[in-house]
């Protein structure tokens, strides 16, 4: 069996922006011939650290990828502290392997229903954005959640995915007093994206915890979700890359 050489490479920062509470957006130069398929990642790590390495899926337009690549990280810990340090347009001593992973939407499932809590929408971002640039648009049910209305990622560019084929649908878990907020509260469960979905012969994407997406999937399954359509992507399942 031939094996896999992924591309290690060392991409300078052109910008970054604050995504939300705590999260931010990062977008880099990329190399040459770079490209992905929406839900890979990237590893990082920086020179002078060799053996802390960091998954972080991409997010931004795969027909970009000639030209950029982008990230969203939640800025937790010194190794997310160390990125919101970096200079647009200096060396900053990061370094990245890949694209990773075979958990990937090309835009040629009929009715992908994308499911995720938090920063766990950031791949979805990426199939988003694709399915409306492939012209004619296949259907995507998105169900995000977050804590407050404020954390729910990319929540601007709802609108302009809409108009091509994404029903987007939102939940908050901890609205508290005061929140402005009229829509659905509570966690997605199993039955509720089934809901949603309204439709037997979808493709269902999960991305986040462990627990949540492994509670997800087998409700999906006892509601008669068959397996095969059921794709899963839990964090922290990068241990045996390196």
């Amino acid at each position: 069996m031939t094996k896999i050489v992924h591309p290690t490479f060392w991409p300078i920062l052109l910008a970054a922006r604050d995504e939300a509470p705590g999260v931010r957006t990062f977008r880099f130069a990329s190399p040459k011939g770079f490209a992905f398929t929406p839900g890979q990642f990237l590893m990082f790590h920086f020179a002078d650290d060799p053996k802390t390495w960091r998954a972080y899926s991409l997010c931004s337009s795969p027909h970009a990828a000639q030209e950029y690549f982008e990230i969203t990280v939640g800025m937790v810990g010194a190794f997310s502290g160390r990125l919101g340090g970096l200079k647009p347009h200096a060396e900053g001593g990061l370094v990245v392997r890949g694209p990773f992973g075979k958990w990937v939407y090309d835009g040629s499932i009929q009715h992908a229903v994308l499911v995720a809590g938090g920063t766990g929408v950031t791949p979805f971002r990426a199939m988003c954005l694709l399915n409306g640039e492939m012209g004619v648009a296949r259907k995507i049910t998105l169900c995000c959640a977050a804590k407050t209305p404020e954390g729910l990622l990319y929540r601007a560019e709802y609108k302009d995915w809409e108009k091509n084929g994404v029903n987007v649908k939102e939940k908050i878990t901890q609205p508290g007093a005061g929140t402005n907020w009229d829509g659905e509260i509570g966690r997605w469960t199993a039955g509720s994206v089934f809901a949603a979905a309204n439709d037997a012969a979808a493709v269902y994407y999960l991305c986040g915890p462990n627990k949540m997406v492994q509670e997800l999937r087998d409700g999906l399954e006892q509601i008669g979700v068959p397996p095969i359509n059921i794709k899963t992507e839990k964090w922290g399942d990068y241990t045996e890359l390196f």
